[in-house]
């Protein structure tokens, strides 16, 4: 038996789940995440996700244009005043510095007002045209949303549904832990409502594709083409996400020697690590702290051996947060090289069954890479890709490959026991290939849109409105850089004039 004899040992750090968690549709999930040691950075990278797109983007640049230019335009070393100048020459060379910075925060609030005030309108005139059955229909197929609906429709529908149900203002969220409880409820209801909607109308296109052997937009089909070169990225994918599961020659004798690390210490582990592990099983708040606690005790207890230190200190190594499921991992660990061997750790029988794992996983390889040869050379017809499509669910089959591979790919997102499963999720895969397609066609109208009203439309306009408003904030807030800049500029004409 070598039943989850590709989950990592503790202290290698991977991008893959553990055997009975694989998702062959690549990308990092909570379950990988949980196990880096950077979790904590990674989950605060994803809470910044709502400064993604244009208003984003608008936003972070108004930022650094207000904040961080009137800085280097302030205090600009390379502008001043000639040599031999006198002190009231210099005194208006740093007034000019200090006038022209000013001028940028002024700029960035333009920019946020009349720029990313725009996007949303932007937004919602397109989605007229391309979710509209009537107008999507005329446009072409690969930039249809009216099965899919764009991402901006979707969450205009939900704010719709949830227009009753109050979400408190982001100031109040800032004075009220109340407050900042009910937004975060609010948010996570919205955002599950916007991926319910967007996982049903994929469920209907691929139902339809399942039924018809076509991807359909409204009344016309993809074509026959499109849809076997998505197919054949989406079996590409399953191909590449295989190959990561495979141990390389360095990371099987790694893995080797950790194991037998781990044989050697086992009493020593089982009953150090018991505590803890009672903590994990009633889900006790203490559990990562008394972990933490009981690592660092370990570490400076002279008694315990280098090898047995580096697992410890490979434990202390992740974020507080982690330490207890780490410790639950080591010792699930222990009980998957026991299993591999047979119950009792034996090098070679450890050796063998890595090395039989990556033979089962080359024949994996090498049956779905002869379907992508077929999609390459064969006809392309509906009847063709159904038939490519059939052969890949019977290769993602367990039935079909044996105890061995049984064990090592049973409950996986793509492998499975059920025929009628696997073959509903490939066509569900390929459509998500399919939204892809869609949104990166839609995706670059709706930039080009975005920059030609930029252009055209709203950066005329706050320029000028600009050139109106700074002058007169100037003269109302700092008069006397106004005063000075306006004294200036008279003299200069008055110069010009003389002359």
């Amino acid at each position: 038996m070598i039943d989850k004899i590709n989950a990592n040992p503790i202290g290698v750090r991977s991008s893959l789940k553990p055997a009975n968690q694989v998702s062959f549709r690549g990308g990092y999930t909570e379950a990988i995440t949980d196990g880096l040691k950077q979790a904590n950075a990674i989950r605060k990278m994803k809470s910044m996700k709502r400064f993604e797109g244009e208003i984003g983007g608008i936003l972070i640049t108004a930022l650094g244009t207000g904040l961080v230019a009137p800085i280097f335009i302030g205090f600009n070393p390379f502008v001043r005043a000639p040599k031999g100048a006198s002190e009231e020459e210099k005194q208006e060379v740093r007034n000019t510095k200090q006038y022209t910075a000013m001028r940028q925060p002024i700029s960035a609030v333009l920019a946020m007002l009349f720029q990313a005030s725009v996007q949303k309108y932007i937004d919602q005139g397109l989605d007229k045209v391309f979710n509209d059955k009537e107008r999507a229909k005329k446009v072409s197929i690969y930039k249809d949303q009216q099965d899919l609906l764009t991402d901006t429709r979707v969450e205009a529908m939900v704010k719709e549904e949830m227009k009753n149900e109050k979400k408190p203002s982001f100031i109040k969220g800032l004075f009220s832990q109340e407050a900042r409880a009910q937004r975060k409820a609010y948010s996570e209801k919205f955002e599950a409502r916007v991926d319910a909607i967007k996982e049903e109308r994929i469920n209907k296109i691929a139902g339809k594709f399942q039924d018809t052997g076509y991807i359909w937009a409204g009344q016309r089909k993809l074509d026959d083409k499109t849809t076997a070169d998505l197919l054949k990225k989406q079996i590409n994918e399953y191909i590449d996400d295989a190959k990561k599961l495979k141990k390389s020659p360095e990371r099987i004798a790694f893995y080797e020697e950790r194991a037998k690390v781990l044989a050697e210490n086992e009493a020593f582990f089982r009953e150090k690590f018991a505590p803890i592990k009672d903590l994990i099983a009633a889900k006790d708040p203490k559990a990562n702290s008394e972990a933490t606690k009981l690592v660092n005790e370990l570490l400076k207890d002279e008694k315990v051996n280098s090898d047995v230190k580096q697992v410890l200190q490979e434990i202390l190594d992740r974020s507080e947060d982690l330490r207890a499921h780490r410790i639950g991992r080591t010792l699930e660990r222990i009980d998957t090289i026991n299993a591999a061997c047979g119950g009792k750790y034996d090098a070679k029988k450890y050796r063998k069954a890595l090395n039989h794992r990556n033979t089962i996983l080359d024949d994996v390889i090498t049956d779905l890479t002869k379907t992508t040869k077929k999609l390459e050379t064969g006809k392309l017809d509906n009847k063709f890709i159904q038939g490519i499509i059939d052969e890949v669910s019977k290769i993602c089959n367990i039935n079909n490959r044996g105890k061995d591979a049984k064990n090592i790919l049973e409950n996986t997102d793509t492998f499975g026991t059920e025929g009628k499963d696997i073959l509903k999720k490939i066509y569900k895969d390929v459509t998500k290939k399919y939204k892809d397609l869609v949104k990166n066609h839609y995706k670059s109208w709706n930039q080009i849109v975005k920059i030609g009203v930029g252009v055209f439309i709203t950066l005329p306009i706050t320029c000028t409105a600009l050139n109106w408003v700074y002058p007169r904030f100037m003269e109302i807030f700092f008069p006397k850089l106004a005063g000075v800049k306006k004294d200036t500029v008279q003299k200069e004409q008055q110069a010009g004039g003389d002359k």
